[in-house]
């Protein structure tokens, strides 16, 4: 009888070992030809020198030709649906930022679904945005400005790359959690914007730590907050604001890379690994934080419950501002 027993078990046991053993060998096949990357923006911006410099070392990592494809427009919606279009085999990836799970709830009519027809391999870092005021005006720090922009409310402005934009979120969702009633003015990118927010035409705005502080050190603007979780290593003067009293404003955007949503468990698992090791290195965890971006990783499963938490998050600020793209 306890033979028998043995036997059973060793039977399960062998059964056991081959099912698990299944994932492996489908990773063992798995790239045997190049892999296209859709980066879902023009060429040149942050998320395309970040996904140039990562495909590389996951290239060398995975011995095999890793292609970086800008498909840009319609707020990153062409490129994305184009790879959640195509064949779920693991060859044609997608990497995006907040836009992915803002866009949602900015647009009525989208030709996929963003939360559905992609899945998360791994995140490659959050992107903080720095909070800056005209040097112009006469806050000095945060709770100034707060306590300015309450007395003056046709003086209180903000700027941003755009209707929809991060950057108008973040100071929706800023102006929302500190009680100021804020006016918006988009211009087409950052860039115009400035010199309205040197003059003092523009009291605030939320960017890159990259775009923002050479203006701050050269006396033009004044850094008010940052939204990462901690002080960051360029910028250690400024407090976060979390420290200001908004633990809420932790965050901003993000990058990452996605699949569509049927690509196999094991693939997506080995591109993850992969992925992690690349981030880890201290060569691109150096450049990762020398762009403005903190490195993270993590697990397919943590991407697509990050993913879904800022989809929750910014469509609640997307309602109370009444935004709404076509």
């Amino acid at each position: 009888m306890q033979s028998m027993i043995r036997r059973n078990l060793f039977a399960i046991g062998l059964g056991a070992l081959a099912f698990a053993a299944t994932p492996a060998w489908a990773q063992d096949n798995y790239p045997s030809k190049p892999i296209r990357v859709v980066v879902p923006y023009t060429p040149g911006g942050v998320s395309d020198t970040v996904t140039r410099l990562v495909m590389q070392k996951l290239s060398d990592r995975l011995k095999t030709p890793v292609i970086v494809d800008n498909q840009g427009g319609a707020n990153g919606q062409i490129g994305s649906a184009m790879v959640a279009r195509s064949a779920p085999d693991g060859y044609t990836l997608l990497v995006v930022v907040a836009g992915h799970a803002i866009n949602p709830s900015l647009y009525a009519k989208m030709t996929y679904a963003p939360l559905t027809d992609l899945r998360g391999v791994s995140e490659f870092g959050a992107i903080p945005l720095l909070m800056v005021s005209s040097a112009a005006l006469p806050p000095k720090d945060l709770k100034e400005f707060v306590a300015w922009a309450k007395a003056n409310p046709t003086q209180a402005t903000f700027a941003s790359s755009g209707t929809g934009s991060g950057a108008q979120l973040s100071a929706e969702l800023f102006a929302q959690t500190a009680g100021v009633a804020m006016t918006h003015i988009p211009y087409k990118g950052m860039a115009p914007a400035l010199p309205d927010l040197f003059s003092g035409q523009v009291a605030m705005a939320f960017d890159s730590v990259q775009t923002m502080m050479p203006q701050v050190r050269s006396g033009k603007l004044r850094a008010l907050a940052m939204t990462s979780a901690r002080r960051w290593p360029a910028a250690p003067e400024v407090p976060t604001m979390a420290e200001q009293g908004y633990p809420s404003l932790t965050g901003g955007s993000w990058i990452g890379l996605l699949a569509p949503a049927k690509v196999p468990g094991d693939i997506v698992r080995k591109l993850s690994s992969e992925m992690q090791k690349v981030i880890d290195a201290p060569d691109v965890h150096a450049k990762l934080i020398e762009y403005g971006i903190d490195p993270v990783g993590g697990t397919p499963e943590q991407f697509d419950a990050f993913i879904q938490s800022e989809a929750r998050r910014w469509a609640d600020v997307v309602k109370k501002a009444n935004i709404r793209l076509e």
